[in-house]
């Protein structure tokens, strides 16, 4: 057996070697600029995955045009881009020449889903998902958003200030709302009991947090795990990680198998409910897990596609999986800057009052001051760290909306980019562009919105959301924005109505962790924050 991996792994390594031979000796996208390598073996890694890294983002939005050159292990040329109509072609135009990064490993991790599929097979999945996330579908969850947030206000927050204003870390508070947001509303599972002090070390949570950590941070690092998940067989993957002696790839699987025997019977138990009589999915049920049997049931009623078991599991877990730790992020900055600006948080709170204390879906959504801030955090603070990956599949042209100049002084108007070629599209430093939203970019202000459309903005983004590509475009934008916004909106509007927040610890730092920024004081994760009762 062990003769048999040496001979993989050899194998592997020779192939992989020559590519990247071939790749470091010449490449078309040499002329592009870009930061001098920091190290031969890792080229620009360090510095773009360093969880601190903010300045050497800074530095690529700034100095460099709107395609950059980096290098990867062993001289693989990476592209990081912001340029609007490279984009456009990137997600939109050409979007079949750029398949999404990490789709074997996201095959790997919880098997044949949304996340984990190309070209017709994805779109097979978008369109048996996308009903989940219909505006008739989302009226129906508001009132599971209202009870989970207040639920975080009388469980969580009020006994922690029964004595008038302490400083509490919202980071923990937040993150337990938002886990029991998506399970309620994802899978009809509760996390968490949401009261002090019992915080329900749910293992099928810690999983979901912690399996595509785990295996992306090796991946990254270990050169011959990106060829390796480009095996098509998953038996064979399977294999690869049986018989190799890498304790975090195994840990990794462990972790997957426990994932999805949860969510294998979370399925079992719905389906059984629905043959017993005891759970109708047309009355009964408004999560996202029923929603998707309920429509994968009614195409196959009629004939067409629909959903295995197999693939509804898949699916499942990987929603949850993605809308968990992005939508705290995002309400972790909310807050964040709702503390560090106190016009903004009683204009917020003066908007709120004046609306009932329970408020319907198209009443939550036609707030402006409220959807202001909400667009505003969204776009200076992206929930996913600065980038998103793309592989290119094959030779490409890559159009310029605006040139650069080239590392020989020659103006270039389009890339020609090889097949295998990493593409990172720069969501953060395409919503810092000066060029599209003025000098003041860099500043959280929430009156650049105007009736949810940015002021003095002409150039148009291929973006789904506010001109923004915090949620990308295309074919494989994110299905999940307009319910991501839903969830910071309910929770604000519980929470401002009771709290005043203000004071947030000077020792906030905010790190790139698990590709989420996150905050963090002392190396811990915590948003310290002090938390008033307002008198009704």
């Amino acid at each position: 057996m062990i003769s048999v991996v040496v001979k993989v792994c050899a194998l592997l390594a020779f192939f992989y070697g020559i590519r990247l031979l071939r790749r470091r000796l010449y490449s078309p996208l040499d002329n592009v600029p870009g930061p001098q390598r920091s190290s031969y073996l890792t080229g620009n890694l360090t510095e773009y995955l360093d969880p601190d890294g903010w300045a050497f983002q800074t530095k690529l939005e700034n100095n460099y045009g709107r395609v950059v050159k980096l290098e990867g292990l062993l001289g693989t040329r990476i592209l990081y881009v912001f340029d609007p109509a490279a984009m456009h072609s990137i997600l939109v135009k050409d979007q079949d020449h750029y398949a999404k990064g990490l789709v074997s490993l996201h095959r790997l991790l919880w098997g044949t889903g949304i996340l984990s599929t190309l070209g017709d097979e994805h779109r097979k999945f978008r369109k048996m998902t996308m009903p989940a996330f219909s505006t008739a579908n989302l009226r129906r969850t508001v009132p599971t958003f209202y009870e989970v947030a207040r639920k975080a206000r009388d469980g969580l927050l009020c006994p922690l200030i029964l004595d008038g204003p302490q400083k509490v870390d919202l980071n923990n508070i937040l993150s337990r709302t938002s886990l029991e947001l998506i399970g309620r509303t994802g899978i009809g599972y509760s996390f968490d009991p949401m009261l002090p002090g019992q915080e329900r070390a749910d293992r099928y949570a810690q999983a979901l947090r912690s399996v595509f950590p785990t295996a992306f941070k090796f991946g990254v690092w270990f050169p011959l795990i990106p060829l390796i998940l480009k095996f098509p067989f998953p038996s064979f993957l399977r294999f690869m990680i049986n018989v190799l002696p890498i304790p975090t790839l195994r840990k990794a699987r462990d972790i997957t198998d426990f994932t999805t025997a949860t969510a294998q019977k979370l399925v079992s138990d719905r389906k059984q409910a629905i043959r017993e009589g005891t759970l109708d999915l047309d009355e009964d049920s408004r999560d996202i897990m029923a929603l998707l049997m309920n429509s994968s049931q009614k195409m196959a009623d009629e004939g067409g596609m629909h959903l295995t078991d197999e693939e509804l599991t898949a699916s499942t877990s990987m929603i949850i999986f993605a809308a968990t730790d992005t939508t705290s992020s995002s309400m972790n900055r909310l807050w964040h800057l709702i503390a560090q600006y106190p016009d903004v948080q009683e204009n917020l709170r003066a908007e709120i009052l004046a609306e009932p204390e329970t408020m319907d879906h198209d009443t939550l959504v036609a707030l402006p001051y409220l959807d202001a801030v909400v667009r505003e955090v969204l776009r200076l603070y992206p929930p996913i760290s600065p980038t998103a990956s793309r592989d290119t599949v094959e030779d490409s042209i890559l159009p310029l909306s605006t040139p650069i100049i080239g590392v020989d002084g020659t103006a270039m108007s389009t890339i020609n980019v090889p097949k295998g070629t990493p593409i990172s599209i720069a969501i953060a430093a395409s919503n810092h562009d000066k060029q599209i939203w003025g000098e003041d970019a860099l500043e959280f202000r929430p009156e650049r919105w105007i009736n949810g459309k940015a002021e003095s903005v002409t150039t148009k983004l291929c973006g789904i959301y506010g001109n923004t590509m915090t949620f990308l475009g295309g074919g494989r934008s994110c299905i999940g924005f307009k319910f991501a916004q839903l969830e910071m909106k309910v929770v604000a509007c519980v929470l401002l109505r009771a709290f005043k927040f203000s004071e947030p610890d000077p020792r906030i730092k905010w790190r790139m962790t698990d590709l989420i920024p996150s905050p963090y004081v002392d190396n811990q994760p915590a948003l310290p924050i002090v938390v008033e009762q307002l008198r009704p």
